[in-house]
């Protein structure tokens, strides 16, 4: 350890070939030093210093220095030491890592298992006004401190989660300052566990998102008064191109005839784009109504495929529908459903080849109204799924294959689905094809007032 040979040293004293700093890495005089201490009192003595080795390298120690007492006569001293630079590099990353937690801007809080809170950071007390001596003990994110706003049933699944199934929990919340302020927190809740997988303890971290979302809410009322302005000119240009078209203001030559087809389908495509704009943005701000009546879902599907038909035959595509008997009536909004079927069958048809496959199958459990659409198409690149539900986003392979679509339709289906407390998910492997999974509890769609429908 203090690189010196035994035959070297032997029947010398420590203190004539190792020199020594206290903790504050000074010297030390011989006078101070623990076995002189040690000598004098004939008591132990006990510290941490830094040793110097033959190279002149310095590392921490602890050391003891016990007197040995034969009949009341000091005969010497035993002097143990031990190396501690593992022990200290660890205080020091424990030391950076709290002091990088205390002065973090993000609202950390620790608590035991129960929910109590044992520690929280100077950020935690700007957000939320509470400081840390109001907070300690008491139960994080409850009535009594900044939480408490949210439904019973979110705080089931919350504890639930972290609890229970020992997962991380995240999620964007309302919270309340001690001043009575309300503000969105996006939030990360973390069990730390031990050996045996108990909790020992959470780790939440929050952020104050409100002025994030209120610019999401502006940028999302804007496109909504964009779109509703955009729609009344195209009104007007597909009205009037169908009168031509139709001979209204006299007979059309071919040429004629070619250009007004290509602003009559162009304009189709802007009122698509403009509708699914309007859908988003009314999906979003929650401004949407939702009706739900006794629905027979195969109806629905029947006649989103015979809309389907003549692009089905142009591609002489193979197309499979799979009906299990006796599907119930369940409490869906038509429109809604209608558009979430629309959306999975024309993607699917839309971006599989000449000849190939189509499937749509439709069954129910106990709980659940279970629909499927598979195709043998392009499939999605396995770098690219976790973005598939993005609002906007569409995948390289599709982007090259077809320049005109909007990459909202997936983001709408996942909304309406999720809002009617189903899921939806997927599997895809790409130039082989992809199955979407659509659930829906049999209970259905709850009535939602609003003040639009969707488009």
């Amino acid at each position: 350890m203090l690189g010196h040979e035994f035959e070297a040293v032997q029947n010398k004293k420590l203190v004539d070939f190792v020199n020594m700093l206290d903790v504050e890495e000074k010297p030390i005089l011989r006078s101070k030093r623990p076995a002189t201490l040690a000598i004098q009192t004939q008591k132990r003595q006990r510290g941490e210093y830094y040793y110097f080795r033959r190279n002149g390298s310095s590392f921490p120690v602890s050391v003891t220095v016990t007197p040995v007492i034969i009949d009341d006569e000091l005969v010497g001293t035993i002097e143990v030491f031990r190396d501690i630079t593992r022990e200290r590099t660890n205080e020091q990353d424990l030391q950076k890592f709290q002091r990088a937690v205390a002065e973090a801007s993000d609202h950390v809080v620790i608590t035991d298992p129960e929910g109590k809170i044992i520690y929280m950071n100077s950020a935690a007390e700007k957000i939320t006004g509470y400081s840390q001596q109001e907070s300690l003990g008491k139960k994080a994110g409850s009535n009594a401190l900044w939480g408490g706003l949210m439904g019973k049933d979110f705080y089931q699944e919350f504890w639930s989660t972290i609890k229970k199934v020992k997962k991380s929990f995240t999620g964007v919340i309302k919270n309340k300052r001690k001043d009575g302020q309300i503000y969105d927190a996006a939030v990360s809740v973390s069990p730390i566990l031990d050996n045996r997988g108990n909790v020992q303890f959470f780790v939440g971290i929050e952020r104050d998102v409100s002025k994030e979302l209120a610019i999401d809410r502006a940028k999302t009322e804007f496109v909504s008064l964009a779109s509703h302005q955009l729609r009344t000119p195209l009104s007007a240009i597909n009205w009037y191109t169908e009168m031509l078209l139709a001979g209204d203001a006299g007979k059309l030559n071919k040429e004629q005839r070619s250009f007004l087809d290509e602003i009559y389908h162009s304009n189709q495509r802007m009122v698509s784009l403009v509708n699914s704009l309007l859908n988003v943005s009314r999906l979003e701000l929650g401004t949407f109504m939702v009706e739900p009546e006794k629905t027979d879902i195969c109806e629905i599907a029947d006649s989103v495929i015979g809309e389907l038909q003549p692009q089905i035959k142009k591609k002489n595509q193979v197309f499979t529908k799979k009906y299990e008997k006796k599907i119930q009536k369940i409490l869906l909004d038509k429109k809604l459903i209608r558009m979430v079927i629309q959306n999975l069958l024309t993607n699917a048809v839309k971006y599989t080849k000449d000849t190939g496959k189509v499937t749509l199958a439709i069954t129910q459990n106990k709980k659940d109204l279970l629909l499927s659409v598979s195709d043998t198409g392009m499939g999605i690149p396995k770098s690219q799924q976790s973005q598939i539900f993005k609002k906007l986003f569409r995948a390289d392979n599709v982007r090259e294959a077809d320049t005109e679509g909007t990459g909202l339709g997936l983001y709408i289906v996942k909304a309406i689905v999720a809002g009617s407390g189903g899921t939806v998910r997927f599997e895809s492997e790409e130039n082989k094809g992809t199955t979407f999974f659509v659930t829906i509890p049999l209970t259905g769609m709850a009535k939602k007032e609003g003040t639009k429908t969707l488009a």
